[in-house]
C-alpha cells in the first residue's frame, strides 16, 4: 500500500511593499540647488518683452537726442543760415533811416536766423522811433531779414497861437512828428494851449475832436480862424465871437446849432462877444 502523498498547499510569500524613504546625499543636494537655480534664469526673449516699452522709449530718446545734436551742429551753427543783410522798406520822412538801420544790424547781423525773435525786434524797433506807426520784420532765409515800416500820416498843423511860435505836424493819435515843411502847409491848423514838444503824444482823444470839429466847421460854411483845445473842451475864434463846444457831446450837433444861432444873430445884427454850446442850455453874450 502505497501511501499517499498529501497536499501541501504552498502559497508563494509575496514581501509587502512598504513606501521606501529616500535619502539624500549631500552631492545630490549641491545638485538640485544648481538645478533649481538654473530653473530660475529667465531667457533674453522674457526679459525684452517685461521691458519692451521702457526699452522702445530709452531708443526713441537717444534718437531724438542724436537728431536733435546734429541739428544744432549742421543747421543752427551752420554760417549758411547767419544773418548777413537787412533790408528796409520804406521810411524816411519821420523814421531816420540811418539809425533805423543802425540798430537792426545791431541786433540781427551775425546771429543765427533761426535765433532771431520777430515779434519781439518789431517791439523794439517801434518803442526806439514813434515816427513809425508799425513795424513789421520777417525772415528771409536763409540770411536775410526784410523790415517794412509805416510812417505816422500827418492830418493837422498845431501850434500855440502866438505869432511867432513855431508849428508842427500831427497824427490821427496826437503824436508830434516834427516842423511842418512847405508839402503839409495846406493842412488844417489847430491851436494847442498846451505844451508842444516833437516826439510827444498830446492829450488822448484832442486830434481826433479837432478834427472832427474843423471837418463840420468847413461843412457848415462858417469861417473859423483858430480853434483851440482842453481837456473837456474847445474854443472856436469865430469872426470876433468866442465860441465854446463841450469835447463830450456830439459834434456834428452842436455845429449845427452854432450854424443856425450865429445865422440868425447876423441877421439881426446883433453883436455876440461869446456863444457856449457846452451845457443843455445856449449861453450867448452880447456886446
Amino acid at each position: 500500500m502505497k501511501p499517499m502523498n498529501s497536499r501541501i498547499n504552498s502559497h508563494k510569500v509575496i514581501p509587502s511593499r512598504r513606501p521606501i524613504s529616500k535619502q539624500t546625499s549631500g552631492n545630490q543636494l549641491l545638485l538640485n540647488k544648481i538645478k533649481n537655480r538654473h530653473r530660475g534664469v529667465k531667457s533674453p526673449r522674457v526679459i525684452a518683452r517685461k521691458y519692451r516699452a521702457p526699452i522702445n522709449i530709452l531708443l526713441i530718446l537717444l534718437i531724438l537726442g542724436s537728431f536733435s545734436y546734429l541739428s544744432y551742429k549742421y543747421v543752427y551753427l551752420n554760417p549758411r543760415f547767419t544773418v548777413k543783410r537787412v533790408s528796409i522798406v520804406g521810411g524816411g520822412k519821420f523814421v531816420n533811416l540811418e539809425d533805423f538801420r543802425t540798430i537792426t544790424e545791431q541786433k540781427v547781423v551775425g546771429q543765427s536766423i533761426f535765433s532771431v525773435d520777430a515779434k519781439e525786434l518789431e517791439r523794439t524797433l517801434k518803442s526806439n522811433f514813434l515816427g513809425a506807426k508799425s513795424v513789421d520784420a520777417s525772415l528771409d532765409y536763409p540770411d536775410a531779414l526784410v523790415v517794412k515800416i509805416e510812417e505816422r500820416l500827418p492830418v493837422a498843423v498845431i501850434t500855440s497861437g502866438e505869432k511867432t511860435a513855431n508849428h508842427y505836424l500831427i497824427d490821427t493819435d496826437g503824436y508830434i512828428l516834427g516842423e511842418v515843411s512847405d508839402e503839409f502847409m495846406g493842412l488844417p491848423e489847430i491851436i494847442y494851449e498846451g505844451e508842444i514838444r516833437v516826439g510827444d503824444f498830446l492829450e488822448a482823444g484832442i486830434v481826433p475832436v479837432s478834427i472832427e470839429i474843423l471837418s463840420e466847421i468847413g461843412k457848415a460854411g462858417l469861417n473859423i480862424s483858430s480853434i483851440s483845445f482842453r481837456e473837456r473842451y474847445s474854443r472856436l475864434q469865430l469872426g470876433s465871437t468866442d465860441v465854446y463846444l463841450s469835447n463830450t457831446k456830439d459834434v456834428g450837433s452842436s455845429v449845427q446849432k452854432l450854424e443856425k444861432l450865429y445865422k440868425n444873430l447876423t441877421l439881426e445884427g446883433k453883436k455876440v462877444i461869446k456863444i457856449d454850446l457846452r451845457y443843455d442850455k445856449v449861453i450867448v453874450l452880447y456886446e
